[in-house]
C-alpha cells in the first residue's frame, strides 16, 4: 500500500497547481454537445454545427461538438458537412438548461426537422438499437474485460447469450478483439440485425458495433493511469486464505494532423497488468490414502498490451481514405486451473491478434455512398504446459497430471474484402453488398499426445480389513477407484485410458460469402418499409443455396409518433465452426490415431491385459452438411410518457434447424436400464452396426432450437441530472443441441435431450445511470442481474460405451448402493441411458453491480482554444461483493450441485486522466 500511497501523492503534487474552480454555468442560455454521425453510425469529424444567431462550431476528431451558452432565442441548431445533407433541430429549454442532441447526416435531399426537448434519447427509439457516444464511453468501466461484460449484457436484451456477442470494428464483418477504449468514437448495441446486412439474428448473438475515432486538425491527447491494490480488494470466496488481488493500467491516446485539411492520425495504447488468484477447490488422498480436501490459490498472473493507429486521409472532397492497425496481445500464467483442475494440470497461454485494415469511403453526390473494407488479421494461441505427464481425471474429485492440450500452437491468418454501395432514390434508399471471409488455419494440436486416465466409479469386489475381496460387489467412488489403482488393489483399474499420435499439424482453409439487398421504402411521413435478401455460401464443409429473405415495417398512428409500432421477420444462415473442419481432419485415423482402452493396465496401459478393449475413435462429415437455418420475429410496441419517459415492449421469436451434433454412428447397440452398476467393459461387448472396437463420430444436422423473449424496456435522457437505460427480458428456450458438438447421451434415442439452453438465463434484469451530483461530481452506475444457467447431471463414467463421458443417472425408488439424496430427489448412477432429463440443474444467478464516481476539473490556459481537463475516478466493479459462481460440481455425488469456483470478489480502483 506505500507505493501506491507515493504514486497518488506524486500524482497530486504534479497537479495540483493546474486544478481549477469549475466553469461559471450557462445561466441565460442553454448548454447544447452532441455527436455527428453518417447514415451508417460513423462519426462526421469537421461538420459545422451553427446557431440561428452566427454562433459556430466544428465536430471534433470523434464528431463531437459543443455550444456552451446558445441563446434562448436562438433555439435552431443547423449542422452540415460536405457530401451530406444539412440536419436541423430545434431546442425547447429553459434557461439554465442543457441539451444532449445527437445528429445523423443523409445523403438525401430532404431536410429534416428534428423536435428536440431536454436531452436527446441516444437510443434508435424502439428498434432496440443504444448508440453511446464518446461521453457515454467513458461512463463505463476502464478495464477491457469488464468493459466488454457491460457491452455484452446489454446486447443480450435481444435474448442472445452475452458471451456470444460478436464485436465489429469500423465497419468490419470479421468479429474481432474489443480495441483501446480511449481510441473509441462511438458505439452501436444491436444495430437492425434484421437488415440484410447482417448474418446472425437477434437470440443468437448480439452486436457490438464500434468505430474508432479519426486524426483531427488540431493535437489532442491523454494519459491515464489507474491503480487497484491489493488491501482494496476483497479475498475470494472460495479461498482459504487471503489473495491480494491487484491491477495496474496505464497507457495514452494522440491524435493530431499530418497535412492539414489533409490527413490526419490517431494513436492509442495501454497496458495493464493483473495479479489475480485460480483457487483449487478439489478432493484429494493424503499419504494415508484418505479423502482430504484441497484448497489452494495458484497465482495467475496477467500482461495484456492493447494498441491501435489509425490514419485519414482525404483524397478528394468526395473520398476518404482510413488505414488502421490494431493489436491485442496478453501472456496469462497458471490457465485452466481452479475448481477441480489442480495446479499442476495448468498451462501457461499466449494470445494475440493483430489486425490490419483499409477502408474507402467515395461519395460521387448527394444520392450515392461506395464503400470498401478490406482487412487482414493475423491471430495466435499458444500453450505450454506445466507437466507433460498423462493427464489424470478422477471425476467429481479432481482433475491432475498435465494438460490435456499440451503445447498447442494454432496460428489464423483471416483476409476479408467487404463491398458495400448506399443509393438513395426518392422513397428509397437502397443498400447492397458483398462481403468475404477467408480463414487459414494452422493448427499445431497435439491434444491427448500425452495420455489421460479417466477414473469413474463403478462396480468393485468388496474388500475387508486386510484389502482382500470378500466375493460380493458393491459400486464405488471414481476417488475410491483411484486410491485402489494407487495401492495395486482389487478393483482399482481405470475406467479408460486415453491417447492421441500422429502428425500434430493440421491446416485448413475456409471461405464464407454473403451478398445482400436492403431496401428502406419511406411510404410515408410515419409509415416505412423495409425489405431485404442475403445469400450465404461457405466452404469446409461446402454448403450452398442458403437464401435469407428479410422484411420489416414501422408505423406510427398519431402526428406526434408518440406510439410507434414495429414488426420484422426474416431468416437467417449460421457459419458452421471451423473447428469442425478442423477435428475431422485431425482425427480422421490417418493424420491422427485416437485409441481408447477400456479397464486398462494403470501400469502399461497399451498392453493388452484380461478384460481391458481397446476402441479406436474417428470424426467424419457425412454426405452433405448444411448451414443451421434460422427463422426470427421481433414485434415491438413504443410509447412515448410525459417528460420523455419511453416505454417499449419487444417480443422476439426464433427457431432453428439443421443444428449441428454429434452423433456416434457405430455404437453398441445396448439397453438402457436401471440398478445395474456401470460396467463399460460388458456394454462394449454388444454388437455395433458397421464395424467392431471403432467408434465414428459423425458431425450431422439433427439439432433443432425453437423459443422466445419478452422484454420491457424504460429509458429516460432528457433530464439535466440523470439518465437512466433498463430492461426486463423472460427467455423461454428448448434445444436438444448443447453447447459446444451437442453430443446426446444415446446415439439411438433423444429421450431426455430437448431442455433449456446451456446458456439461456429465464430472467434478466439490466440497469444503467448516471447522475449528476454537486460540485460537478458525476455517478454512472451499471446493475446486471440474472437467473443461472443450466448445467448436465452426469454419471461420470461411460455408461453405453460409446466413448462419451456424459451419461445421466436415473431416478431411484429406495436408497442403496450408488443411490444419491439431491435436491432433485433419489438418483442413482446404476443406469444405461438413464431418464433424467438433461440440464436438470440451475447454477447459482449473477449478480454485478459495478459503479463509478468521477470529477473533471478544467485546468487554467493561456490560450482559450486550447482545453486541459484532469479527470479523477474511483471505479468498483461488483461492489455488492456477490460470489459469481461459474462452475459447480455436475458428477452425481454427495457434493452434487456444490459450487467449485466463481468471479473475483469486489475490486476497487482509483484513476487519473490528463487530457489536452
Amino acid at each position: 500500500m506505500g507505493r501506491n500511497c507515493k504514486n497518488w501523492l506524486i500524482w497530486a503534487g504534479l497537479m495540483l497547481p493546474y486544478l481549477a474552480v469549475a466553469q461559471q454555468p450557462c445561466t441565460m442560455g442553454i448548454r447544447i454537445d452532441g455527436t455527428i454521425t453518417d447514415p451508417t453510425g460513423a462519426v462526421i469529424p469537421g461538420a459545422e454545427v451553427q446557431t440561428a444567431d452566427g454562433e459556430k462550431t466544428i465536430s471534433d476528431a470523434a464528431g463531437y461538438f459543443l455550444l456552451p451558452c446558445v441563446r434562448i432565442s436562438s433555439n435552431k441548431i443547423m449542422a452540415q458537412a460536405e457530401g451530406f445533407t444539412p440536419k436541423a433541430a430545434t431546442i425547447e429549454k429553459q434557461a439554465g438548461g442543457s441539451v444532449h442532441l445527437n445528429l445523423q447526416l443523409e445523403i438525401a435531399h430532404v431536410e429534416t426537422i428534428v423536435q428536440v426537448d431536454g436531452d436527446a434519447s441516444s437510443s434508435d427509439r424502439g428498434s432496440g438499437t443504444a448508440t453511446l457516444s464518446t461521453k457515454d464511453v467513458q461512463l463505463l468501466a476502464d478495464d477491457p474485460d469488464d468493459f466488454l461484460r457491460q457491452l455484452q449484457a446489454l446486447s443480450a436484451s435481444g435474448g442472445g447469450s452475452p458471451a456470444s456477442t460478436l464485436i465489429l470494428v469500423d465497419g468490419f464483418q470479421n468479429g474481432s478483439a474489443i480495441p483501446p477504449k480511449s481510441s473509441i468514437a462511438t458505439i452501436r448495441v444491436n444495430p437492425d440485425l434484421f437488415s440484410a446486412e447482417y448474418q446472425t439474428p437477434p437470440f443468437s448473438s448480439g452486436v457490438i458495433e464500434i468505430v474508432t475515432k479519426p486524426g483531427a486538425d488540431s493535437f489532442h491527447g491523454a494519459l491515464f493511469y489507474s491503480d487497484s491494490d491489493s488491501s482494496f480488494n476483497a479475498t475470494d470466496p472460495f479461498s482459504a486464505t487471503a489473495t491480494p488481488a491487484g491491477k495496474r493500467r496505464y497507457g495514452f491516446e494522440l491524435s493530431g494532423p499530418v497535412l492539414p485539411k489533409k490527413s490526419g492520425f490517431a494513436l492509442a495504447l495501454e497496458k495493464r497488468d493483473i495479479d489475480e488468484f485460480n483457487i483449487v477447490n478439489a478432493v484429494t488422498l493424503d499419504g494415508s490414502g484418505n479423502q482430504v480436501p484441497l484448497r489452494q490459490a495458484i497465482s495467475a498472473p496477467q500482461r495484456l498490451w492493447i494498441a491501435s493507429a489509425r490514419g485519414d486521409w482525404q483524397v478528394s472532397s468526395k473520398d476518404v481514405a482510413v488505414f488502421s492497425f490494431s493489436s491485442n496481445v496478453n501472456n496469462l500464467g497458471n490457465q485452466g486451473v481452479g475448481g477441480l483442475t489442480l495446479a499442476e494440470a495448468g498451462y501457461s497461454s499466449l494470445l494475440s491478434e493483430n489486425d490490419l485494415r483499409f477502408t474507402n469511403t467515395l461519395i460521387p453526390n448527394a444520392n450515392l455512398l461506395h464503400a470498401t473494407h478490406i482487412g487482414y488479421s493475423w491471430k495466435r494461441t499458444e500453450q505450454s504446459p506445466l507437466s507433460t505427464s498423462p493427464a489424470l481425471q478422477v471425476s467429481g474429485y479432481f482433475i491432475g497430471g498435465g494438460s490435456s492440450g499440451q503445447n498447442l500452437n494454432d496460428r489464423e491468418r483471416d483476409l476479408e474484402i467487404d463491398d458495400d454501395l448506399l443509393i438513395t432514390h426518392g422513397k428509397h434508399q437502397l443498400k447492397f453488398g458483398v462481403q468475404s471471409l477467408g480463414i487459414f488455419e494452422h493448427d499445431y494440436n497435439p491434444n491427448n499426445f500425452n495420455g489421460t486416465y479417466v477414473f469413474g466409479g463403478g462396480s468393485a469386489p468388496v474388500l475387508d480389513a486386510n484389502n482382500s475381496p470378500t466375493g460380493q460387489t458393491t459400486t464405488i467412488s471414481a476417488i475410491e477407484q483411484y486410491r485402489r489403482a494407487q495401492n495395486n488393489l482389487p478393483g482399482g483399474i481405470p475406467t479408460t485410458y486415453q491417447v492421441t499420435g500422429g502428425t500434430p499439424l493440421v491446416p485448413l482453409t475456409q471461405w464464407r460469402l454473403g451478398l445482400y439487398l436492403q431496401d428502406i421504402i419511406k411510404l410515408g411521413p410515419r409509415f416505412t418499409v423495409n425489405a431485404g435478401l442475403r445469400y450465404a455460401f461457405q466452404t469446409s464443409p461446402d454448403s450452398v443455396g442458403n437464401f435469407g429473405p428479410r422484411a420489416s415495417f414501422s408505423w406510427s398512428p398519431d402526428k406526434k409518433e408518440t406510439w410507434i409500432f414495429r414488426a420484422r421477420i426474416g431468416l437467417f444462415s449460421g457459419s458452421i465452426s471451423p473447428h469442425h473442419a478442423l477435428e475431422v481432419a485431425r482425427l480422421n485415423d490417418v493424420l491422427q490415431k485416437q485409441v481408447t482402452v477400456y479397464s486398462p493396465s494403470y501400469v502399461d496401459p497399451l498392453v493388452q491385459v484380461p478384460g481391458s478393449i481397446e476402441v479406436g475413435t474417428t470424426q467424419q462429415f457425412p454426405h452433405s452438411l448444411a448451414q443451421p437455418l434460422e427463422f426470427a420475429g421481433y414485434f415491438n410496441a413504443e410509447h412515448e410518457l410525459p417528460h420523455h419517459w419511453s416505454v417499449r415492449v419487444n417480443f422476439y421469436l426464433g427457431e432453428t434447424w439443421n443444428v449441428v451434433r454429434i452423433r456416434n454412428i457405430n455404437a453398441p447397440m445396448v439397453k438402457s436400464g436401471v440398478d445395474t452398476a456401470p460396467n463399460p467393459t460388458a456394454a462394449l461387448l454388444a454388437p455395433r452396426p458397421i464395424a467392431s472396437n471403432e467408434n465414428l463420430l459423425q458431425y450431422q444436422n439433427s439439432g433443432h432450437f425453437a423459443g422466445n423473449v419478452l422484454s420491457f424496456v424504460v429509458d429516460q435522457h432528457s433530464y439535466k441530472r440523470f439518465g437512466l437505460f433498463a430492461y426486463y427480458a423472460y427467455r423461454n428456450s428448448r434445444t436438444d443441441g448443447g453447447s459446444g458438438d451437442g453430443i446426446p447421451q444415446s446415439s439411438y434415442s433423444d429421450i431426455g435431450e430437448s431442455a433449456r439452453a446451456d446458456w439461456a438465463s429465464t430472467h434478466g434484469f439490466f440497469l444503467n445511470g448516471n447522475l449528476n451530483l454537486p460540485y460537478r461530481l458525476v455517478l454512472s452506475t451499471e446493475f446486471a442481474a440474472q437467473q443461472g444457467t443450466p448445467y448436465n447431471i452426469i454419471t461420470g463414467t461411460d455408461n453405453n460405451g460409446d466413448g462419451n463421458f456424459n451419461n445421466r443417472p436415473a431416478y431411484a425408488s429406495a436408497p442403496g448402493a450408488g443411490v444419491y439424496s439431491t435436491r432433485f430427489g433419489l438418483l442413482t448412477a446404476n443406469a444405461v441411458n438413464g431418464d433424467v432429463p438433461r440440464n436438470l440443474g440451475t447454477m447459482p444467478s449473477l449478480i454485478h453491480l459495478d459503479a463509478n464516481m468521477s470529477r473533471i476539473f478544467n485546468l487554467k490556459t493561456n490560450d482559450r482554444s486550447q482545453t486541459r481537463t484532469l479527470t479523477f475516478n474511483v471505479r468498483s466493479a461488483n461492489l455488492l461483493n456477490h460470489t459469481n459462481v461459474t462452475a459447480v460440481q455436475t458428477v452425481l455425488s454427495p457434493n452434487l450441485g456444490q459450487p467449485l469456483s466463481g468471479e473475483a470478489g469486489r475490486r476497487l480502483e482509483l484513476g487519473a486522466r490528463f487530457a489536452f
